[in-house]
């Protein structure tokens, strides 16, 4: 392709290399239509296809969170109730997904498959260029939101899936706090409203409003095209003119994002949020300090991550450490957002009272001027420096598609009329910003963005008891009078229109209609499963395994300890060290002085527990905490070196650090926990029915209680230096460890040679394997919160029934996630979705998450055998899910993946083999596979366990609980 040439309507207006990501770009402008276009040309096969709007909202009734799931809902070409669902059925999609931003909303998807890319690309431009919703107001009132009343004498409510969905969202006091913040840094721009959807104003939207908003914001004159892999771009960019950009004219739109003028003085604001009437207030405050920074370069934008990184995230951070001495939270973290038109810069503080706001502000500027008078260590910049190169070279977003990753970096200077291709460089910004460790580039930095800087505002979160209560209370009291001033034939339409939202929710799409989706054949699909090599050997008495992998002359190096040697109520401290592993000090050195060799050596450290079933047995596990590292291989004697040091030389005497760490992690679960939910509840069910689902729900659910309880009781704190001592003693064992090395042939003599010697010196202590006993939960829990919406789970095991797993569970697991359960959960409940798993070791579970019902739910689940025994499908649409199954089965492996891939098929006992049978009985797979499944899933619902967690009211108003505790 030559410059100034045009190409089915698209003239080239440049072409230039980006070294950085082994690819070329082309900049293009479709003439006709107004159209924006980048292709970047990359030996992926991987390919990518985006298209963007930019969408400023000027409200909080969530119109653009509206309209991206409502045009999902049907389009010219694809005239179904929702083609983006069909769609997910029946692709051998990498990636499929609409995403609302403040600012703008991406359409994205991704396919290895040529045909199957095609087909994606056609649905979704078809999708956003002419949509049903734009003429159809029942599809905004079922994505959005709409009163239901089945009778005029029946309470009137709310209903919606992104009104539900937003509850959800309100429902984490960190997500209030983000939106609290950013209206208080953007009142008179469109940041300062909830793009999203705030729930007490979604119900103002109107259908009027709604097809303004996208009349305005969805003409390809708005619009931001990307393309990304290996492909034929000719044929691409002649496919998307003549179907879609030929027939529109290019116009002026007004999308622009404004500026928010400079303050002349910061805010402060505080806000409540709801608490359960059982959980505790103390220490419950979250606080927020921002500063809207005045114009930044994409090199400073680099040396701000880095600066954040340096301050704030590492153990070492100066700023954090101000902040926890000073006792204003128990977790400090921050920020540097420049994702939107005006970059933020934030501190945020959690486990909080209110009393400390602004002590707060004070601290942050105070030891901002320390630091700038008295000069930033070098070497923490340094080492903050090179983790974030470390992670710009390995490129590894866990399996999704890396041009995913480019186009939404792009996206930061693109919407705004900056170069895009800009964001994509870096050798150079790392180059220069390297040059300023030397002088005072850091220092320069915070003074001329951030001292003096008055565009600044504090928020602070509270707790209230029973605020949700009082809220719902009100709620109810104005749907109530709405009712009251509607005259009877006013009821009978709401009446007659819910009838008629039900009717078209409950019926089918057309044979016709659905055959419109172009789909792959059956013969497209391979039941080959790709075998990542490991081979064993000895080092000492230690077990070697090794993944020889090309990784970019980066090695993984994994230490897989076995936790069968522990009782399970010891379990809680491998727990503790597992988040707590090379935060404390050691022999040699102290915990900021590792955070610092950790961060200039390494590309991570980290850990966790896990436990992994063994293939096809009931109630046979390995439990296991895992020890993660990355490294260039130049420093993989400071990583063997650094790894030992956190494993065998960790000193648990600092009995104030450990309470910081105590009360630090106590904090985020405070923060994260609800938003966890679905995590939550499903090991719950499990844990009262396996034992690999106790020993998860001890690290999840049983961990934040055993953590609070700890937070709060200060006797009990001075004893965890011992406890922790023992455990680690019993777990960092030379012959309780398994060792994963995944890098390049000639690396692996290096690695074992470095090792050894350091294993002679490892505890070799003989102790017993089989200790841990798992002891179950017996009752059906309610969790309750001061959330809006609830989490149900239901499940079992189908061993128990003289069942296995074959391969049409899987295909079941599709046909319930975007079918059954989708349509009555999602669609006909309102919620934000429901998904059910199948597990070799027999554990099966069913969990609805954002859901405003409970009782209902479980009724959905009730009602599955019935469904099951009714099923009836065509063979296209059987085809369908067949293909959906296999995309969820052939997930990209990166690098990083394949060691954890490889070690997961040697703890399970499961073989290649197995994984191919597998396979092949899912392609098999018939409808009467299906039918059959009723007699499954029947005998194990009929075991009722559940658990819930949610509102207060709902939990205890639904009778079905044997015991209700609170989150808090």
């Amino acid at each position: 392709m030559e410059l100034h040439n045009i190409y089915s309507g698209f003239r080239l207006d440049r072409i230039e290399r980006i070294d950085e990501i082994n690819g070329t770009a082309y900049e293009m402008k479709h003439e006709k239509s107004g159209a924006r276009l980048i292709y970047i040309d990359s030996p992926d096969s991987n390919k990518v296809f985006n298209i963007a709007f930019r969408t400023t909202p000027q409200d909080s009734t969530g119109v653009a969170h509206i309209m991206e799931h409502s045009v999902l809902c049907g389009s010219r070409k694809f005239p179904l109730k929702e083609p983006f669902v069909e769609l997910v059925k029946g692709s051998l999609n990498t990636f499929l997904n609409a995403m609302t931003y403040p600012d703008k909303t991406m359409y994205p998807v991704a396919s290895k498959n040529d045909k199957d890319f095609h087909n994606l690309m056609d649905v979704y431009l078809d999708a956003v260029f002419y949509p049903r919703a734009a003429n159809d107001p029942e599809i905004m009132m079922q994505e959005g939101w709409h009163y239901e009343l089945d009778s005029v004498d029946d309470e009137l409510t709310y209903k919606g899936v992104v009104f539900n969905e937003m509850k959800g969202v309100y429902s984490s006091p960190d997500s209030v706090l983000e939106r609290e913040l950013m209206h208080a840094l953007f009142p008179d721009t469109t940041y300062g409203v909830d793009s999203g959807g705030n729930p007490d104003n979604i119900t103002e939207l109107t259908y009027e409003k709604f097809k303004e908003f996208y009349n305005v914001h969805y003409h390809p004159s708005n619009s931001y095209i990307f393309l990304y892999g290996t492909m034929d771009i000719e044929e691409q960019l002649r496919f998307i003119h003549d179907e879609y950009l030929s027939h529109f004219d290019a116009i002026e739109i007004d999308t622009e994002v404004t500026e928010q003028s400079p303050f002349k003085e910061g805010r402060v604001i505080t806000y409540p949020y709801s608490v359960g009437s059982d959980e505790s207030t103390d220490n419950r405050t979250l606080h927020a300090f921002a500063y809207v920074l005045p114009s930044v370069t994409p090199e400073q934008s680099l040396a701000f991550e880095v600066l954040t990184h340096a301050l704030l995230t590492s153990p070492a951070a100066p700023l954090k450490q101000a902040l926890v001495k000073a006792g204003i939270g128990s977790d400090v973290s921050g920020y540097y957002l420049d994702s939107i038109r005006q970059p933020i810069w934030a501190v945020h503080a959690s486990g909080s009272n209110l009393d400390m706001q602004e002590q707060l502000q004070s601290i942050v500027e105070s030891t901002l001027e320390q630091l700038c008078t008295e000069g930033i260590d070098k070497e923490l910049l340094e080492a903050s420096l090179n983790s974030i190169e470390f992670a710009l070279r390995e490129s590894d977003f866990g399996g999704r598609p890396i041009g995913l990753a480019y186009v939404i970096r792009m996206m930061d200077n693109w919407l705004y009329g900056h170069d895009p291709l800009e964001l994509l460089h870096y050798e150079e910004a790392l180059v220069n910003i390297r040059k300023g460790l030397q002088g005072t580039y850091f220092e320069d930095l915070i003074r001329h963005s951030i001292l003096g800087n008055n565009h600044k505002a504090i928020v602070s979160l509270y707790p209230e008891q029973g605020l949700q209560e009082q809220k719902d209370a009100e709620v109810k009291a104005e749907l109530a009078n709405i009712k009251a001033s509607m005259t009877q034939d006013e009821l009978q339409a709401i009446v007659d229109q819910t009838k008629r939202l039900k009717l078209r929710q409950e019926t089918p799409d057309s044979e016709e209609a659905l055959a419109t989706i172009p789909l792959l054949e059956l013969s497209d699909l391979s039941p080959d499963v790709e075998d990542v090599e490991r081979r064993e050997s000895m080092i000492g008495h230690t077990k070697l395994h090794f993944v020889p992998t090309f990784a970019k002359g980066i090695n993984y190096v994994s230490y897989y300890f076995n936790l069968g040697c522990l009782t399970e109520e010891e379990l809680f401290y491998a727990d503790i060290l597992s988040d707590i592993i090379g935060r404390v000090d050691t022999s040699k050195r102290s915990y900021e002085d590792m955070a610092k060799a950790i961060n200039l050596n390494l590309g991570g450290l980290s850990s966790d527990v896990t436990g992994i079933s063994k293939a096809g047995k009931r109630d046979e596990f390995v439990p296991l905490m895992i020890v993660r590292s990355k490294a260039l291989h130049a420093k993989l004697p400071e990583l063997c070196q650094l790894v030992n040091e956190v494993i065998h030389d960790a000193q648990y005497t600092d009995v104030t650090r450990l309470t910081e760490l105590v009360q630090e992690s106590k904090a985020i679960w405070d923060n994260e926990a609800f938003r966890r939910g679905n995590t939550i509840v499903s090991q719950r069910v499990m844990a009262k029915v396996s034992k690999v689902g106790k020993f998860r729900d001890d690290g999840n659910l049983g961990y934040y209680q055993k953590i609070s309880e700890l937070a709060t009781n200060p006797a009990a704190l001075p004893l965890l230096p011992e406890k922790l001592a023992d455990v680690a003693r019993k777990i960092f064992r030379s012959n309780n460890v398994d060792i994963l090395f995944v890098g390049e042939e000639h690396e692996l003599a290096p690695f074992t040679e470095l090792m050894a010697p350091l294993l002679e010196n490892w505890n070799a202590e003989i102790l017993p394997d089989d200790v841990l006993t798992i002891e179950h939960t017996t009752s059906n829990e309610g969790i309750v919160t001061a959330g809006k919406v609830q989490y149900v789970a239901q499940g079992g095991n189908f061993i128990d029934h003289g069942f296995t797993h074959v391969g049409a569970m899987s295909v079941l697991e599709t046909i319930l996630r975007y079918e059954y359960l989708w349509i009555r959960i999602r669609v006909q409940g309102g919620a934000y979705g429901a998904f059910a798993n199948f597990y070799d070791d027999g554990n099966m579970i069913f969990c609805s998450y954002r859901d405003p019902n409970l009782v209902e739910t479980l009724n959905v689940y009730k009602e599955l055998p019935e469904y099951l025994r009714q099923f009836t499908l065509t063979n296209r649409e059987m085809r369908k899910y067949i293909i959906g199954t296999m995309s969820g089965l052939d997930l990209p492996m990166t690098p990083a993946l394949r060691g954890p891939r490889a070690m997961g098929l040697y703890f399970s006992g499961a073989n290649i083999e197995d994984k191919v049978a597998f396979r092949k009985q899912v392609i098999a797979c018939k409808p009467e596979d299906i039918v059959a499944l009723a007699e499954v899933v029947e005998p194990v619902l009929k075991d009722n366990n559940i658990c819930s967690m949610g509102n207060e009211q709902k939990i205890k108003d639904a009778g079905v609980f044997d015991n209700i505790v609170s989150l808090g």
